[in-house]
């Protein structure tokens, strides 16, 4: 059996401007600091074998005070980082759609195809992820924790999850949230906690 806390760094300044980031980076505002922090306390209850996360700034941010309350050592994995937004980094949604509407609609009418100029595409980073999931959960019995973004964490849960009787659409993952995944055989178990509360069942739902 292993389970796997999926971590979003805290809030950044990009994201209070709701701007894309991909692998540009900017860093924690003192709310997403602070989000770190409550991270760091949840999962300093556990016995945790290991930390895994993102080279990005904002996930090393992110990660100081999970590897301070847990006692691990973080281990740092290009395979989790966002998805790359190439030329889309640093601009607006409304930016995009007013400048390039011909390039946001073809990544809505395929959202897991789509590669932005000089980026990469949700199915590139479903492939290079996957690889480091079979490795974790083919290890002996161990808890796992993976600091990454929002993108790459609905795309972890796909993984996880699979067909799973628990299976849901997966939603937005707020900076605050972490999700808890039990694997055992072929079966999953998922549960999350906002801002350090829970655990709650399933999977989150945000408000409308």
């Amino acid at each position: 059996m292993t389970t796997f806390f999926l971590v979003r760094h805290g809030e950044t300044e990009w994201n209070t401007q709701r701007r894309i980031q991909g692998w540009a980076d900017s860093p924690l505002t003192s709310l997403g600091l602070a989000q770190a922090e409550a991270h760091g306390r949840l999962l300093g209850m556990f016995r945790i074998d290991r930390v895994l996360a993102s080279p990005l700034g904002r996930t090393k941010q992110t990660v100081v005070p999970i590897a301070q309350e847990t006692g691990v050592v973080a281990e740092y994995d290009d395979r989790l980082r966002e998805v790359c937004m190439g030329d889309w980094s640093g601009r607006t949604s409304q930016e995009l759609q007013s400048r390039h509407l011909d390039q946001w609609q073809a990544r809505l009418d395929d959202p897991e195809g789509y590669c932005p100029p000089n980026g990469e595409s949700r199915l590139d980073v479903k492939r290079r992820v996957a690889p480091l999931i079979t490795e974790l959960i083919d290890a002996p019995q161990q808890m796992v924790v993976l600091v990454s973004h929002g993108i790459t964490i609905r795309i972890l849960l796909d993984l996880l999850l699979g067909s799973s009787k628990h299976r849901k659409p997966i939603r937005g993952v707020p900076n605050d949230l972490v999700y808890c995944v039990t694997r055992q055989s072929s079966d999953a178990t998922v549960t999350h906690y906002v801002n350090g509360a829970g655990p709650f069942e399933g999977l989150f739902i945000p408000e409308v």
